[in-house]
């Protein structure tokens, strides 16, 4: 069971985490020669798809990361390193739901890369916690 949480959570870690890094780093500067309307077309499009998969990947880490607290770890309580990150998971959400109740869905696409490189490193941060957490 164990070795399953830990499978899911790292999966979903990834999903978000490699989505931000593929928005910044691919996505991001392809639509720099698209015209201004086509572009907000496709960044419409394509976070379209992919904000209903971060949704899923927060939900989907705090349940494997409350089972992996409670069932693998107990320790966690007490170690600092732990609510590091998950004060950096509650940050990282936050700034995801503000990315997406106050930018895409009201159409103001431009502050969002920004969003999502601040999000990207405190998620870089958060794989580099819990490299020492285990």
């Amino acid at each position: 069971m164990i070795r399953s949480l830990l499978f899911l959570h790292i999966l979903f870690a990834s999903v978000w985490i490699g989505g931000m890094v593929y928005s910044l780093f691919f996505l991001g500067p392809s639509l720099k020669s698209m015209q201004e309307e086509r572009r907000r077309e496709l960044l419409r499009s394509v976070l379209g798809k992919f904000f209903p998969a971060v949704w899923l990947s927060i939900l989907v880490l705090f349940i494997t990361g409350m089972g992996l607290w409670h069932g693998y770890r107990k320790d966690f309580s007490t170690n600092p390193l732990f609510h590091t990150k998950l004060f950096l998971f509650t940050l990282m959400t936050l700034i995801f739901a503000y990315i997406y109740i106050f930018l895409f869905r009201r159409g103001h696409l431009k502050g969002i890369p920004n969003l999502i490189g601040v999000n990207l490193l405190l998620g870089v941060l958060v794989l580099l916690l819990i490299t020492y957490i285990a």
